[in-house]
């Protein structure tokens, strides 16, 4: 996509020189917030240790340059993925450090680092003393979701919080008045790193909820479609569909690190029965799947040995 078509947004400074935006990391949710600002018309330039990811940001015309240093930029925008590379299901937070600590050699002094990545509690003040405080650093998580990106994209409510009230002046005008995205401001920083993990750790709990009355239901010889409909005429109860278990990447590894934040204040937490559930159940899909084969297969051979 290109921007050649829109009108230019004017974030210059006092003396008229334009401000310049860099979206560290490239894969889904980096290259969604360049097209969204490449829509503004505004130009950003990207980086990704993927120099696949840049060329094809390059290609679709969502950024302008790739960014051979972080020098000279005034807001940082850091959407790198926080899964273990090893195991998608774990946090790995040792990516937003490293960046941190590039930003603090290279970095703009009186800049913004705006965190859109998921991130445990303490990990944004964790950043702002690598950057010595020398940088303004908040955190709006993102809600992004693909296959609803008109509706649930970029621009939509988004939680935002920052690590002092400064920080809080700079995300405000960046992401309210030029970004033009609704924002509802917390007073504390954890309470936005918080918000994104027990939203998708709720979701997992529906889900693994769901599955566990799926497979009472399968065990008992009754229709889990029927129960399920029938509790849900009531209208402040909505039990989900039970699928395939519950795949990708952000449920699991965002309720990991809700769970060991929650053990850690609690003592226990139900998501780790829910974990349990969700391995309990794609093991009973599993052997579903056999036991459906096996009756299958004698008609088979049956047929054959007749031919």
């Amino acid at each position: 996509m290109s921007n050649s078509n829109n009108k230019k947004i004017d974030i210059s400074n006092g003396n008229g020189k334009a401000k310049k935006i860099l979206i560290i990391g490239l894969g889904q949710i980096g290259s969604s917030n360049a097209e969204y600002m490449s829509s503004l018309g505004l130009d950003v330039d990207g980086f990704d240790i993927s120099e696949r990811s840049v060329q094809r940001a390059l290609d679709s015309g969502i950024i302008r340059n790739k960014a051979t240093s972080f020098a000279g930029y005034d807001y940082y925008l850091v959407c790198i993925s926080t899964h273990n590379p090893d195991n998608m299901f774990v946090p790995y937070l040792e990516g937003i450090t490293q960046i941190a600590k590039k930003i603090a050699k290279e970095g703009k002094s009186g800049a913004l680092v705006g965190i859109d990545s998921t991130i445990s509690r303490g990990t944004a003040n964790i950043v702002l003393d690598i950057l010595e405080h020398r940088l303004h650093v908040c955190h709006v998580p993102h809600r992004f979701f693909i296959l609803e990106k008109e509706e649930h994209g970029v621009n939509q409510m988004r939680v935002a919080g920052a690590c002092e009230e400064c920080c809080m002046k700079e995300a405000r005008h960046f992401y309210g008045d030029i970004l033009k995205i609704p924002l509802h401001e917390v007073e504390k920083i954890e309470i936005a790193e918080l918000c994104k993990i027990v939203e998708n750790s709720h979701r997992f709990l529906e889900i693994a909820f769901a599955e566990e009355l799926k497979m009472m239901c399968d065990n008992s010889g009754l229709d889990f479609k029927q129960l399920r409909d029938a509790i849900n005429t009531k209208w402040n109860t909505k039990i989900l569909d039970a699928r395939e278990g519950i795949g990708g990447h952000c449920l699991p590894k965002d309720s990991h690190m809700f769970m060991f934040t929650s053990k850690e204040a609690v003592g226990l937490s139900i998501i780790e029965a829910a974990k349990e559930i969700d391995k309990k159940y794609r093991s009973h899909l599993a052997q579903q799947m056999a036991s459906k084969a096996m009756s299958i297969e004698p008609r088979s051979v049956s047929k054959q040995s007749r031919a």
